[in-house]
């Protein structure tokens, strides 16, 4: 989960010469210890928690049909906001009838990946923390979209392949390609896996006020600020995607005013066609 932009950089010349993923890697990798501290990023994750766990029925992720455990990716990973929801909170939580019904079994093996060498070594602290397993829960540093700038053997491995749950949250505004990002990570499934993208709205259709991106502090960093439904609904589809499904937060999420203030986050999801 990439989470955003407590520090902010005065861009230099040299600025202008580094790609897009160079920039969020040296971004975050100064941020790494720091970035959950601030209120509003914490208040953020508690929601992005609270809407994966309230829809994990709808995100509608199967059982393995091969016998091995059921496994998931959170691509962009951060510290593994996303994968503690899937792993601990929901095992450590009270909780319904229902809702442990819904998530308890639950992913037995998850795989984080990340730009940032930092937010990875956060993430494995974290998970080692809370005592699981290099084989439960587990970060690499990796780039689906620059593989030679950020080479990571395991990335390759089968490891890393045949999910049946992909999660990329608050991140994909960070990527210059949304085609190529949902593509590599489609691609990451194994057939009837489910991908769920978790961002922020297009403010022409959220009807939030968003800044133009040039006059943002994060404009170094960000490729763009909200997502359209149906530009998103294409690149899903492009990658092999279906059973489209899209649904708001249920409430806005509380953004400071020099990032654009009140924003709408989404929650989208496709499934790969089985071949």
């Amino acid at each position: 989960m990439a989470h955003k932009h407590c520090r902010h950089h005065h861009q230099g010349s040299a600025d202008a010469y580094k790609t897009l993923g160079e920039r969020n890697k040296e971004h975050f990798d100064e941020v790494s210890g720091t970035a959950f501290d601030a209120p509003w990023i914490a208040q953020l994750c508690d929601q992005v928690s609270s809407e994966l766990r309230s829809h994990f029925q709808w995100i509608g992720v199967r059982d393995s049909k091969t016998g091995r455990e059921t496994k998931m990716l959170d691509y962009a990973c951060g510290n593994g906001v996303v994968s503690r929801v899937c792993f601990h909170d929901v095992q450590s939580r009270p909780r319904t009838a229902d809702f442990g019904q819904a998530l308890s079994p639950f992913i037995p093996s998850i795989r984080g990946i990340d730009i940032s060498s930092g937010m990875v070594s956060q993430y494995n602290l974290l998970a080692e923390k809370v005592g699981y397993s290099r084989e439960h829960m587990h970060a690499v540093h990796g780039d689906f979209l620059d593989a030679k700038a950020t080479p990571s053997p395991e990335v390759t491995s089968l490891d890393f392949h045949d999910f049946d749950l992909v999660v990329m949250s608050l991140a994909l505004h960070h990527v210059d390609d949304t085609d190529e990002m949902i593509r590599k990570l489609a691609d990451r499934l194994a057939d009837g896996g489910v991908l769920v993208i978790v961002d922020w709205m297009d403010g022409s259709e959220s009807g939030c006020q968003i800044p133009p991106l040039k006059d943002m502090p994060v404009k170094h960093t960000v490729s763009r600020m909200g997502f359209k439904e149906a530009d998103l609904k294409q690149s899903f589809e492009k990658a092999g995607l279906g059973d489209w499904g899209w649904k708001w937060f249920a409430s806005q999420s509380a953004v400071p005013e020099e990032l654009g203030g009140k924003q709408q986050a989404f929650l989208a999801r496709g499934v790969k066609r089985r071949g």
